[in-house]
């Protein structure tokens, strides 16, 4: 067998796809925050629409024309980077705790976290994401999937970052900007 069936391939982006959900909304608890203190990140709300609206053009362009053939490594691949970004994302909200928020904006007594993940990463919730994201087109071995999906999503989360970086040197100054000088900002020791 040179590849994953076209059954397992489907049945298990499906799998992936409740598992990433029941993930967000059961293990992690995403909360928006409080409108009352704003949302600093006009991009926001894509982090919502870009990924229904890749999933349904990719699933639409891939049952037209694009059918599911992954080899094994892309598959793979995709379930490591997957349930690694899930794995990623847990453990983030979870240091972060009540501080965590969809929107870009300071809690009440909010600190710099710098503890778990974050002693490494500073943003490790969008590394996260964004390896969940990655995950999908692996599986399914569709490179129309990165530039439907994982790329758009990946250009929102940069564009995010520098925002939210700058709200916490506002609030934070020097002491923010000595965590950033001995942190990365994505990958670990890279980036």
């Amino acid at each position: 067998m040179t590849a994953p069936s076209h059954d397992l391939t489907l049945i298990s982006f499906y799998v992936y796809l409740v598992l990433f959900f029941l993930v967000e909304r059961f293990l992690t608890r995403s909360t928006l925050g409080t409108s009352g203190r704003g949302d600093r990140d006009p991009l926001t709300p894509l982090f919502f629409v870009i990924p229904a609206i890749g999933i349904f053009t990719w699933m639409f362009l891939m049952h037209r024309a694009l059918p599911p053939h992954p080899t094994w490594l892309q598959y793979g691949a995709g379930l490591v980077l997957g349930l690694g970004g899930m794995a990623m994302r847990i453990a983030g909200k979870r240091t972060l705790g009540r501080m965590f928020t969809v929107r870009v904006q300071i809690q009440e007594d909010h600190r710099i976290v710098d503890t778990g993940l974050y002693a490494r990463v500073r943003h490790p919730l969008y590394t996260g994401f964004i390896l969940e994201w990655m995950a999908p087109p692996l599986l399914l071995g569709s490179p129309v999937g990165f530039l439907l999906l994982t790329l758009p999503l990946a250009i929102v989360i940069l564009l995010r970052i520098p925002r939210e970086e700058e709200l916490l040197i506002e609030a934070f100054g020097d002491d923010y900007r000595a965590y950033m000088a001995r942190t990365k900002r994505l990958i670990p020791g890279i980036w």
